[in-house]
């Protein structure tokens, strides 16, 4: 009960006076066919009686008139609890949505709060049964309580025999919730799965992949082993649920069956009057009315009910790691030391990095090498916040990067990620990283000084739309889709454009071909002048960009030096050179 009492909350908070309207609704939809129960008794013993037409008329038309408001009602409660529904139900997937966005990616990369959200949108789809219920069964449900208090005039017994039902049914109605609960467990991993394999088979960025290798049939087959998976969980919980609802409805019209023959013998006896007769008959009717509404919604509600309780499970998740409050450091300099760190992964015992201790000095341009699953992309991710530190601690100028408020810490990196995203939105939004209207002047000159810069100022000037140009055709038929090298410079532009104080690069000329390298390279030395950055490359022929290069090598920091000296030293550094150098001569 508490879950639905919450989710009503929730519903007249962003609905005002939801509440309100829905007790007025129920109380209508249920009290106005009450008179239509008692009427033909009326009628009956008016005319058994006195016999006074313009009663018996009165009473007839009063009750016809009750049955057409009550279908008006009826229909605007449908409309009502459809529309308000709808727009709820979108307002609570854009509350999970923002609740994924708002957990670090620490969280957001485990399966289990993976599987945690989709359990969470599989609820918000689940609200639909409250809709149904209210729209065709709380009236029933009302009209059938007031069925009981008129049989119990007739006979205690037969309310009795309804309690006892009701006592019989609690062990198969806990069965129904139970093999909810174990359904949506079960299922939850396979459906989030089902559906990645269809939205990434959907992505343009796969397609090249999927047509050139004939892929369809590997994917298909993975979707149709989950769909499979899938299919016998349904089997499982609809042949269960079915069971326990046919003897819900077997015990359930027992119960009625046995309170007809009861009020028919009484009618025999004498002991009860025709009208009466007609009454009681009316009141198991409606009474039949409810128990049928309620047992065709009960299985949806027990649903929904463990389906709330998953969802508020995932909206209460708390940020498992400690925010930090310092939000005023000194940034005229920028420096940063990773002391002594270790790192491995929430769901892995193998540590990436162990006892790493290196420090990145102000001013300073430092490469970070090494062979590939040396640790590198790691210790970016450390960088920003994305993971803590298992052991060790990361200090910006002396504070500890934990510590820091992570908005504030966020405005201190200009990052561009090896495998960065850009967002079919406009061009001008993708760089800013905000919506049009909160683009200014100044930003669209820092924006066209990237684009020179990065030599892409001409290419977006030609677009039909210029910097207003959608990227692919998402949203626009005139978007267009960048080339590798040319979505390497945008990536490069928005980090530019985050005017950020340590800049980290990772990979960021991946794309590129080794002039446009050299080219960006120098011109991002001539920005970034005097400003504390990383960066990493595999072509090490970028290094000589240095003031230092840092070795990573199978999780450890293995040399620390400049170009020259790494390569009088004749290690590993020397090693990778020399051979990059041999495959380009």
């Amino acid at each position: 009960m508490r879950n639905f009492i919450r989710l009503f909350k929730l519903i007249d908070k962003n609905h005002k006076g939801f509440i309100k309207k829905t007790i007025i609704l129920s109380l209508l939809t249920g009290l106005l066919p009450i008179f239509n129960v008692i009427a033909p008794k009326l009628i009956i013993d008016e005319y058994q009686n006195l016999r006074r037409l313009n009663i018996m008329f009165m009473i007839a038309l009063i009750a016809l008139v009750l049955a057409f408001l009550n279908k008006i009602i009826n229909l605007y409660s449908n409309n009502y609890y459809e529309r308000t529904m709808q727009v709820f139900n979108d307002e609570l997937s854009y509350k999970v949505n923002e609740k994924v966005l708002s957990l670090p990616i620490e969280m957001t990369d485990s399966k289990s709060i993976q599987d945690k959200t989709q359990q969470a949108l599989y609820a918000v789809g689940s609200t639909y049964s409250l809709l149904e219920f209210m729209s065709f069964a709380s009236g029933a449900v009302i009209t059938g309580i007031f069925s009981i208090v008129i049989l119990i005039k007739l006979n205690f017994i037969i309310p009795l025999i309804l309690i006892i039902l009701v006592i019989l049914n609690k062990p198969l109605s806990k069965i129904i919730k139970d093999n909810e609960k174990d359904y949506q467990k079960r299922s939850a991993g396979d459906i989030r799965v089902y559906n990645y394999y269809f939205k990434f088979a959907k992505d343009y960025k796969y397609s090249k992949d999927i047509k050139i290798f004939n892929a369809e049939k590997m994917i298909l087959e993975k979707a149709a082993y989950h769909m499979n998976e899938m299919f016998k969980a349904n089997h499982k919980y609809f042949t269960k649920n079915g069971a326990m609802l046919g003897l819900i409805n077997i015990i359930n019209n027992m119960g009625i069956v046995g309170s007809f023959i009861y009020i028919t013998y009484r009618l025999i006896q004498n002991t009860i009057t025709i009208s009466n007769f007609t009454l009681y008959f009316n009141c198991l009717n409606k009474l039949i009315e409810a128990l049928q509404s309620f047992q065709q919604y009960y299985a949806d509600l027990a649903g929904l009910n463990v389906s709330l309780n998953t969802l508020y499970e995932f909206l209460d998740i708390e940020d498992s790691h400690e925010e930090g409050d310092i939000n005023d450091i000194d940034l005229s300099t920028v420096r940063l030391e990773f002391k002594d760190v270790s790192f491995k992964y929430p769901s892995s015992n193998d540590y990436i990095l162990k006892n790493c201790s290196f420090i990145i000095n102000p001013g300073e341009t430092v490469a970070l090498v090494g062979r590939n699953g040396a640790g590198k992309s790691t210790i970016v991710k450390l960088l920003c916040k994305f993971y803590e530190p298992s052991r060790g601690e990361i200090l910006l100028n002396g504070t500890n990067i934990k510590d820091i408020d992570t908005k504030y810490y966020y405005k201190i990196l200009s990052p561009t990620f090896q495998d960065f995203r850009l967002f079919p939105f406009r061009i001008d939004e993708n760089v800013a990283t905000n919506i049009k209207d909160d683009i200014n002047k100044c930003d669209y000159e820092q924006m066209d000084a990237s684009f020179k810069l990065l030599n892409i100022k001409k290419w977006v000037d030609n677009l039909p739309n210029g910097k207003e140009n959608y990227l692919t055709t998402v949203f626009d038929n005139n978007g267009v889709s960048p080339s590798g090298g040319l979505g390497q410079k945008l990536a490069l532009a928005r980090s530019m454009q985050h005017k950020g104080k340590f800049i980290i690069m990772d990979e960021p000329t991946s794309a590129l071909d080794p002039r446009s390298e050299q080219e960006i390279f120098e011109n991002m030395l001539k920005i970034t002048e005097d400003q504390t950055s990383l960066f990493i490359s595999h072509r090490l022929s970028s290094t000589k960009y240095a003031d230092r290069i840092i070795v990573c090598n199978n999780g450890h920091i293995e040399e620390n030096g400049s170009h020259t000296e790494l390569l009088k030293a004749n290690k590993l550094y020397a090693e990778m050179f020399n051979t990059q150098k041999e495959l380009y001569t």
